[in-house]
């Protein structure tokens, strides 16, 4: 990992030798992974930064460079000033590749500053921070009849009175929900930050009182929402990239199947599955909001109505974003494509294309806490991927394991054997 300034720029200089725009990709875990793979293929040269070393991507082979940058958790200051220094030594502007919300708020937030040097194909930090604020979203979804699950906003209250429990829309709310109920915040970040929770389950007036009070002294907003009892195959995913005009050049569908831990944890087993109805959905909630980028927002199927729910929107590129790739919706290549004025549309998905993230796949098999065992990963699927000679019409690929550039693999064996932990939220 390049530590040095000079050093940095000299890999610069390397990367402007090689005729084509670069690829900037932060951090270098799983997702940014599979966005280098995916445009290294294609002879995009990538610099991939990170605040610290150990991310599961920062040894493929795909990486023209590695270079240590500066953390986020200042609001993107520094990381923002140390692009602006060595922006001038691209010939080409770069494109970025934000792969968690963190790094996507720094950019966003200094998208005007850095256009100077750099090409940004996503939102500002207005269009994000709509999509991202769950009441906003929600009555977004409701004014374009979009199914969500049944909701009960408390913006027409304010802070000071949800602090002191002295409203009538929260009484009103707290005698008119099911319990138990799902408390979700309007800003995750900062709600994960104060309580480490994703959101809050309460299951009494009381504790709904309660947990309401102490969000809004820290100026969080919540909404409550009925739990859906989401059969297990129900989680969809629309996933697309969006042009400057909110046109979508690239949409798949897929289903997460398992996740590990079981109960709260992010995707290990997840299948490409088109369905028209929700792709739409998906596409209709992004031109409303006048998104640009790439995103995935997440459906539930509703057991009781039949009906996909929209659940959640992540203006980002995300964990398995390699299931896309593998499917032919090249979300990477499509932002990186259109970025640099050489924009493509992409061709219908192939479908029956599963991925896996193997080092979470096998504890949750071990453990015996899958949810939908037929479903589980064959033994002629197993030996396809770890043969390399996947047949066309194969269906499994992996977010670290490829044959074609294995150190990342012996990386997760690594950390396994040794204990050596990453941190990143994805």
């Amino acid at each position: 990992m390049i530590t040095e300034r000079q050093h940095l720029l000299d890999a610069i200089r390397s990367l402007n030798e090689q005729g084509r725009p670069a690829a900037l990709t932060f951090n270098t875990h799983i997702t940014a992974l599979a966005i280098a793979r995916s445009l290294g293929r294609q002879g995009v040269p990538i610099l991939a930064l990170d605040r610290e070393g150990g991310g599961l991507g920062q040894h493929s082979k795909y990486l023209s460079a590695l270079a240590l940058c500066p953390d986020v958790d200042d609001g993107g200051e520094a990381f923002t000033d140390f692009l602006m220094d060595i922006g001038p030594h691209f010939q080409e502007r770069p494109v970025l590749f934000p792969t968690n919300d963190d790094w996507v708020f720094a950019v966003a937030r200094h998208k005007g500053q850095l256009e100077r040097f750099y090409r940004v194909p996503f939102s500002g930090q207005d269009v994000i921070d709509t999509a991202l604020t769950k009441t906003a979203l929600y009555r977004q979804a409701e004014t374009l009849g979009i199914p969500i699950p049944q909701s009960w906003y408390l913006d027409q209250a304010s802070l000071t009175e949800l602090a002191a429990g002295q409203s009538d829309v929260l009484e009103r709310t707290i005698a008119q929900v099911p319990y138990p109920v799902i408390l979700k915040p309007d800003e995750s970040r900062a709600f994960y930050e104060a309580f480490k929770a994703k959101v809050f389950v309460v299951n009494t007036p009381e504790e709904f009182r309660a947990r309401v009070r102490e969000a809004a002294s820290q100026n969080l907003r919540l909404v409550a929402q009925r739990i859906i009892d989401t059969p297990p195959g129900g989680f969809y995913s629309v996933c697309s990239y969006l042009d400057a005009n909110s046109e979508p050049r690239g949409v798949f569908v897929g289903r997460k199947l398992e996740q590990y831990p079981p109960t709260f944890g992010t995707s290990c087993l997840a299948d490409s599955r088109w369905v028209p109805d929700i792709a739409q959905r998906g596409v209709q909630v992004l031109q409303a909001l006048g998104f640009h980028g790439i995103s995935e927002i997440e459906f539930v199927l509703d057991p009781n109505t039949g009906k996909q729910l929209l659940l959640d929107v992540n203006t980002r590129s995300w964990k398995w974003i390699g299931l896309p790739i593998a499917s032919g919706i090249d979300l990477p290549l499509l932002a990186y494509q259109d970025a640099i004025g050489a924009p493509f549309d992409a061709p219908q998905q192939q479908d029956g294309i599963r991925w896996t993230f193997l080092r979470d796949y096998v504890k949750l098999v071990r453990e015996r806490s899958g949810v939908i065992p037929e479903e589980h990963v064959t033994r002629e699927e197993w030996l396809d991927l770890i043969s390399g000679q996947r047949p066309a019409g194969g269906t499994l690929v992996d977010g670290i394991l490829d044959p074609d550039d294995p150190a990342p693999f012996y990386d997760v064996l690594k950390g396994e054997l040794f204990g050596f932990l990453y941190a990143c939220a994805c």
